[in-house]
């Protein structure tokens, strides 16, 4: 296999590219400097790094270590030399405190660094720059569409975070499996992992990902909500499971995420202080707990589905499932398929509005969300303040709820009401009596 050469340096952009044949393969290395002398200094080392890895049989370390080295600081770079010294000369590790802690890049992947920051990890080694959040969905995306896929040979899961380059990005997004509604969502993950990686990690000197890389915000569609006499009929049908339709009627009245009612445990509610009850959140999606007074059916419904409930864990547990296997897991319900079944049950019930069921270029189909459209858009219309939706909700800005008062203003004037208190409308809890 030929030498590497001495490179060239590629002005088309602003930092400019170093190209380099490695392992007969041409490369391209985005440099962080735009100076004209640096970017020939740092051309001629990432030259020689792979020449002297190429000369000692190691061509397969040279991409990596020439992707770090084109965006590294001078104490990052004087590291990445060091590395290279231990691998010519036959050592595993190069020896060195500073070597250490500023070559992660080399050993940490892709995956490695997604995983610190939806574990929380990051959250709590940098704290107040870090937000603890709820990274159900974020987790569910990387599975799903970043981390399995295969650029070059590599899955991104494995690829050192220093060999990222804007190509595999490019190259995730590309992905027909990712929804057109979530490709913005899969690019804003991989790009806050590339802004991780260079801080407060410092594995890297700069994100490889340039300005404007995120696709443009999707445009906004119309949205569905249910009215009181549809979500009623949706309780009352009794071929979808109780555990299930009560989910769906404790989103409605009080606002909850699926991800966040579904992970509801009996401690998190106070059920036993007279007529009046409320449920406390440790945390929700933005960071942020909360607590209220719930809907006075709300709370007599669970005070009776507490007497038939399978779990003394959780409020929604898999186990009260009909026909469900049972294990010695205890564990809640699963919610990715809500929406298709909370409209199958509508549509099972008789609800004939088409409005629910479309989708087109202009309109989504009722989803599982849209439930907390349903809470915001009644309340207002009942009367509610802004403040009280939002203790219930956790919206960081009015600027959200603003969202919703077209319809609610529409609601209003249909005099739709709220909806029916819930241990009244399940005819399996009707005829029950709560504590």
């Amino acid at each position: 296999m030929p030498r590497p050469g001495m490179g060239t340096l590629d002005w088309s952009s602003t930092p400019p590219y170093v190209r380099l044949t490695i392992g007969g393969r041409r490369k391209a290395f985005r440099l962080a400097t735009s100076d004209p002398d640096e970017a020939q200094r740092r051309r001629e080392v990432l030259a020689r790094i792979a020449r002297r890895l190429a000369d000692a049989g190691k061509d397969a370390h040279a991409e990596a270590l020439c992707q770090q080295a084109a965006a590294a600081n001078d104490r990052t770079l004087s590291a990445i030399i060091e590395i290279v010294d231990g691998l010519v000369e036959g050592r595993e590790h190069a020896v060195g405190e500073p070597m250490r802690a500023r070559t992660s890049a080399v050993a940490v992947t892709f995956k490695d660094v997604g995983k610190m920051w939806t574990s929380g990890d990051l959250a709590k080694r940098f704290r107040r720059r870090i937000k603890d959040i709820d990274h159900t969905e974020n987790i569910a995306r990387f599975e799903r569409y970043v981390y399995p896929f295969v650029y070059e040979g590599k899955s991104i899961a494995a690829t050192p975070i220093g060999a990222f380059t804007t190509d595999h990005g490019d190259a995730i997004l590309a992905q027909p499996e990712i929804p057109d509604g979530s490709v913005r969502h899969v690019a804003q993950l991989v790009s806050r992992v590339c802004k991780l990686a260079a801080y407060p990690l410092k594995a890297i000197a700069r994100s490889p990902l340039p300005a404007g890389w995120l696709p443009p915000r999707n445009g906004a569609k119309e949205k569905s909500y249910l009215f009181p006499t549809e979500e009623a009929d949706f309780q009352r049908n009794t071929k979808v499971p109780l555990v299930r339709r009560l989910l769906v009627g404790v989103c409605a009245r009080e606002g909850l995420r699926k991800e966040n009612a579904v992970t509801l445990e009996w401690p998190d509610l106070v059920l036993d202080q007279g007529d009046d009850a409320m449920v406390v959140l440790d945390m929700t999606k933005n960071g942020r707990g909360g607590s209220w007074v719930l809907d006075p059916g709300t709370a007599e419904a669970l005070r009776r589905w507490r007497k038939l409930c399978t779990s003394e864990r959780y409020v929604f547990p898999t186990s009260a499932l009909p026909r469900h296997r049972r294990t010695v897991t205890d564990r809640p319900l699963y919610v990715d398929h809500l929406a298709g079944e909370l409209r199958d049950g509508l549509q099972d019930a008789g609800v004939k509005r088409a409005k629910l069921f479309e989708r087109s270029n202009h309109r989504m189909r009722l989803r599982a969300h849209d439930l907390r459209a349903t809470f915001v858009t009644l309340a207002l219309a009942d009367g509610k303040t802004e403040d009280w939706v939002v203790t219930r909700t956790g919206h960081g800005s009015s600027q959200m709820i603003a969202l919703y008062r077209r319809q609610a203003k529409t609601a209003a004037e249909l005099k739709l009401g709220w909806l029916r208190p819930l241990h009244e409308v399940v005819p399996e809890l009707a005829g029950l009596r709560g504590k």
